[in-house]
C-alpha cells in the first residue's frame, strides 16, 4: 500500500486511543471544577485529538522525506517523544491489531471513513436545506421581544439575529451559518411571556457568540470520518452537553434566583417533547446524566475554576498533545515502512544515528568485503532495491566505502538522491572492544 495510504490508515486505527485520551482529559475536567468554561476547553481538545492523530500521520507521510526525517531523527532520540510514540502504537495495534495484517483491511478503513464522511455531508445539505425552508415559512415574533433580544445581543456582544416563530420546531434553535436565526416553537412562544423567553434567546444569543453552529458542523463531518470510532461519538456528546451549560452560563449572568428557576422549567418543559435534530445548536441536548448535571448548573451557578486547576488541565492537555505528536510520528514512520524493510543502528553516547530502507535485505556471514575488510566474526546486511541511507554517520563508530574502497572527500551517502545507491553493504563488528559499522556503498552505472 502507497505510505500515504497506510499512515491514514494507521491514523484512523489510531483514533481509538485518542479517543480514549480524550475520555480522560475531558473527565478529569468533570472532576476538577464545574466551571463550564473550563471544561468546555478540555472537551473540545479531546474531541481535537483523533483527527489532530490524523492529519498529523497524514501530513508526516506527505511531506518530502527531507524534510520529515530529521524530526523523527529528533523523536527518536528523545526518551521521552520515543516513549510516547511506543505507547501509542501499542493501544493502537491492540484497539484493531489486524491493521498491519496486509492492505485489504487498510483499504477497507479508509474506503468506510470517506464513506461515512460522504454520508455526513449528505445529510448535512439535507437537513440545512429542510431547515432554511422552515426559516422561510416562519413569521417574525413580537416587537416587545425582538427590541429585548436585541438588548440581550448588545449584553453579550454578538450578532444580532433575526427572531422567528415556527409551527413545525418543537424547541428553541439557532439554525444557520452565514445568515443565523433565532427560531422558537409557537407552542412555547404561546406558553412564555417576554420576560421569560429573553434568557432562552439569550442560550442561542451565546451560542451564536462562541461560533457554535459552525463547530458543530465540523463536529458532524468528522462524526462520520470517524463512525468506525464509537468512543469518538462519545466524546462530541460530552463536549456538546458541555457547551449547553456553558451557554446556559452566559445567558444567565446576573439573572435572580428565581429567574433561574423559570429558566429551568423551561428547559424541563421543552425536554418533555421529542429528542432534537442534531443539525445545529439547539436548546436542549440528549442524555439524562447531562441534563441533571444542566439543571444543577442553572440553579446553582458554579464559581470559576482556579488558577491551580486551570494550570493542571492546561499541563494534561499539553501532555497528551505530546502524546499524540509522538506516536503520529512513529505511526507515520511505520506506515512508511510497509513499503520495505527498515534497519536503524544508533548510539546516543557518541552521536551516531543511522537509518537505511530498502525493498529487500538478505543477512549472511562473510568474511571479506571486496577485499578490505575481512570480517570472520561479522555480519553483512546487504540491502537492494529501493536504498536510502539516513541519519548522522559519526567517526569512527561508522566507516563509509564506495564501492569498497576510500570515498572521495566529501562523499555523504545520507544527500545521495532516490535511487542513486544499487545496493548496500552493512557490515557490524568491533573493533578494540567497541561495536562499529561498516557502510559499503555500491552506486549505480554511471553515477
Amino acid at each position: 500500500m502507497n505510505a500515504l495510504f497506510a499512515s491514514a490508515a494507521l491514523g484512523l486505527a489510531a483514533a481509538w486511543p485518542a479517543s480514549g485520551l480524550g475520555w480522560v482529559l475531558g473527565k478529569a475536567a468533570d472532576r476538577l471544577t464545574g466551571d463550564p468554561l473550563t471544561r468546555v476547553k478540555a472537551w473540545n481538545r479531546a474531541v481535537a485529538l483523533p483527527p489532530t492523530v490524523l492529519a498529523l500521520m497524514v501530513g508526516v507521510s506527505a511531506l518530502p522525506r527531507e524534510t520529515t526525517d530529521p524530526v523523527y531523527q529528533v523523536a527518536m532520540t528523545t526518551r521521552a517523544a520515543a516513549t510516547a510514540g511506543a505507547v501509542v502504537h501499542d493501544l493502537s495495534t491492540r484497539a484493531l491489531p489486524a491493521v498491519n495484517t496486509g492492505e485489504m483491511l487498510g483499504t477497507v478503513l479508509i474506503l468506510g471513513a470517506l464513506g461515512g464522511l460522504a454520508v455526513a455531508g449528505a445529510r448535512q445539505i439535507a437537513g440545512r436545506a429542510k431547515l432554511e425552508r422552515i426559516v422561510r415559512d416562519a413569521r417574525p415574533v413580537s416587537q416587545e421581544l425582538a427590541l429585548a433580544v436585541r438588548a440581550a445581543a448588545r449584553r453579550l456582544d454578538t450578532g444580532r439575529p433575526e427572531v422567528k416563530v415556527s409551527d413545525v420546531i418543537d424547541q428553541p434553535l439557532l439554525a444557520g451559518l452565514t445568515t443565523p436565526v433565532i427560531l422558537l416553537p409557537a407552542e412555547l412562544v404561546e406558553r412564555l411571556d417576554v420576560h421569560r423567553l429573553v434568557p432562552i434567546c439569550a442560550h442561542e444569543l451565546a451560542h451564536l457568540k462562541r461560533g457554535d453552529n459552525w463547530r458543530l458542523l465540523a463536529e458532524h463531518l468528522l462524526g462520520g470520518l470517524f463512525w468506525m470510532v464509537p468512543p469518538f461519538a462519545a466524546i462530541r456528546a460530552r463536549a456538546a452537553a458541555t457547551r449547553e451549560e456553558l451557554s446556559d452560563a452566559l445567558a444567565l449572568d446576573g439573572a435572580s434566583p428565581a429567574d433561574r428557576h423559570g429558566y429551568a422549567e423551561a428547559l424541563i418543559a421543552v425536554l418533555r417533547g421529542r429528542a432534537a435534530p442534531a443539525l445545529h445548536p439547539a436548546f436542549t441536548g440528549k442524555g439524562r446524566k447531562p441534563t441533571a448535571m444542566r439543571l444543577r448548573a442553572i440553579t446553582h451557578p458554579q464559581d470559576p475554576a482556579s488558577f491551580t486547576r486551570r494550570a493542571l488541565l492546561g499541563l494534561a492537555s499539553l501532555l497528551a498533545l505530546a502524546l499524540i505528536a509522538g506516536g503520529s510520528i512513529a505511526l507515520a514512520q511505520q506506515g512508511e515502512n510497509q513499503r520495505g524493510s527498515r534497519t536503524v543502528i544508533s548510539d546516543n553516547g557518541s552521536g551516531q544515528y543511522v537509518e537505511i530502507r530498502s525493498d529487500m535485505v538478505r543477512v549472511s556471514n562473510a568474511e571479506i568485503v571486496k577485499g578490505r575488510l575481512k570480517v570472520p566474526d561479522g555480519q553483512v546486511s546487504t540491502y537492494h532495491g529501493h536504498v536510502q541511507v539516513r541519519g548522522r554517520l559519526k567517526a569512527p563508530e561508522t566507516t563509509v566505502l564506495l564501492n569498497g574502497d576510500t570515498p572521495p572527500a566529501g562523499f555523504d551517502p545520507t544527500t545521495l538522491p532516490d535511487g542513486a545507491i544499487e545496493r548496500l553493504d552493512v557490515v557490524n563488528h568491533a573493533a578494540e572492544g567497541k561495536p562499529r559499522v561498516t557502510l559499503n556503498v555500491f552506486l549505480k552505472p554511471g553515477l
